[in-house]
């Protein structure tokens, strides 16, 4: 079972060149920083970050401690973007059901935006398991579900709020998914950043579906967004559009 549908890979192989324009306001090495104060990595550490994407957190992490990254995606035209960035990590074509490791290889594995993604969560759980060393540390950079009902993207585009509560595993599913795989010790880390954008960066992010939430959209739904994102323009001279960071990291030990 692939970790997400051919559709959705489809999907990422067609913005893979655009993906990071809806990735600009991310802190980057802000969240390199707290997963080497969370897991303790140094320059002697093995790190996978899982769904890499265009390779953006395993870079940071390896530009933050000089550690080991192996980054892996199903995704070629991400990876192909990744590959682009920084020589000096390995990056990898496999799927989290199926990781092509090494038992107990891993000190760390950072999934940044990833986990919504997954279909078979319980038996990629079991991979984690089984790829990590003993006292190896799991982080989800995610977003719980209290955080999803007060985001600002839902206040423009309010019908796909429900999807993503939908898509997006809980704190409870994801402490019953890792427990059930045999780790033991589970916490959860709520961040609030703030932060603020331009309404056009919205408004290209929705109409290029730069963020995974927009594309099931209706084209109503989408017109309505946009159209609500050029009134706040025009009200408020242009004004930024705060949009905090509200980010969870779950965290996992073997």
């Amino acid at each position: 079972m692939n970790y997400m549908s051919k559709d959705s890979s489809n999907e990422f192989n067609k913005i893979s060149q655009e993906y990071d324009k809806g990735r600009i306001s991310e802190d980057i090495l802000f969240w390199a920083n707290e997963a080497v104060k969370i897991a303790k990595i140094t320059d002697k550490s093995i790190i996978a970050d899982m769904g890499c994407g265009t390779g953006n957190y395993g870079i940071g992490i390896n530009e933050v401690t000089n550690s080991t990254v192996i980054g892996f995606d199903p995704v070629s035209g991400m990876l192909d973007q990744a590959m682009k960035k920084n020589s000096q990590i390995h990056f990898v074509r496999a799927v989290s059901e199926w990781m092509p490791f090494k038992d107990s290889i891993f000190d760390t594995i950072y999934a940044a935006q990833v986990w919504h993604h997954i279909s078979g969560r319980q038996q990629s759980a079991k991979e984690l398991y089984r790829v990590l060393k003993t006292n190896g540390i799991k982080i989800i950079h995610t977003i719980s579900h209290d955080q999803l009902k007060i985001k600002t993207v839902f206040k423009f585009f309010p019908e796909i709020l429900e999807g993503q509560l939908k898509a997006y595993p809980s704190d409870n599913e994801l402490k019953n998914l890792f427990e059930k795989a045999g780790f033991r010790s589970f916490k959860a880390i709520h961040y609030e950043i703030e932060r603020y954008q331009m309404a056009d960066e919205f408004i290209e992010i929705a109409q290029k579906k730069l963020w995974s939430m927009f594309r099931p959209i209706s084209q109503k739904g989408l017109e309505f967004g946009v159209l609500e994102l050029i009134k706040w323009k025009n009200d408020t001279n242009n004004l930024p559009i705060r949009n905090d960071e509200l980010i969870t990291l779950f965290v996992a030990i073997k």
